[in-house]
């Protein structure tokens, strides 16, 4: 579902005409999605004559950056991925509104109503004025981001929409076992030793001397 050019055209009129259109037709749904107002065109605070219904009005991926909703009815409104940086929400009725990845730094919320509001997935560690009431009495999930001064109820569980876990690493293969290259057989026997003819080594001192010499000195003199 789209936007309506003629709820774009009623809303640029400003709040009093944007209030009392929507006091003549309370069971139409405001189409608002993707709207972008310009500085002029997002001031409905009280001053400009609100504080301005927008409930059950769908309003996601707009842009409301430096919008002022004092004390607007957003309940039940759909503002999820709208830009509301810098807005003024300080007494806002945002009960049942849905605030999924919606950003919201340095949005202003004192005193502002989150009775069952969804801020799943939603970045508020830059929220001013957020208070621990107002975050118990709100839904959120394990991807919603408190400051560091509040806690996250026990009731926001959920469940994070992708899980990302680490590769599971195969197992290296052992390398399998090589078989020694065969040697090339060789035979154990020793070489034959040289044939020595008779004994024809002398040796210097103590030497064996040959069957010659001991013929002719059988005493071994």
């Amino acid at each position: 579902m789209s936007s309506d050019s003629h709820h774009i055209d009623i809303l640029r009129r400003g709040p009093r005409a944007w209030n009392a259109w929507r006091a003549q037709n309370p069971g139409i749904t405001p189409q608002l999605i993707g709207i972008a107002l310009s500085a002029a065109g997002r001031q409905m605070g009280p001053i400009n004559g609100g504080p301005i219904n927008l409930s059950g009005a769908r309003l996601r991926h707009s842009s409301l950056r430096f919008a002022t909703l004092s004390g607007a009815d957003l309940s039940g409104a759909d503002l999820s991925d709208t830009d509301l940086s810098e807005t003024r929400l300080n007494g806002a009725n945002l009960a049942g509104a849905d605030l999924t990845d919606a950003l919201l730094d340095q949005a202003d919320f004192a005193g502002a109503s989150l009775a069952d509001a969804n801020l799943a997935g939603t970045n508020l560690l830059g929220v001013r004025n957020l208070t621990q009431a107002q975050i118990d009495e709100a839904r959120g999930n394990l991807l919603t981001v408190l400051p560091p001064h509040l806690s996250r109820p026990r009731s926001w569980t959920g469940t994070v929409s992708q899980v990302f876990s680490a590769p599971q690493l195969r197992p290296i293969p052992e390398p399998e076992p090589v078989e020694p290259t065969p040697t090339p057989f060789r035979s154990r026997n020793r070489e034959p030793a040289p044939e020595v003819r008779g004994e024809r080594v002398s040796w210097l001192v103590g030497g064996p001397r040959s069957g010659e010499a001991r013929a002719r000195d059988p005493q071994g003199v």
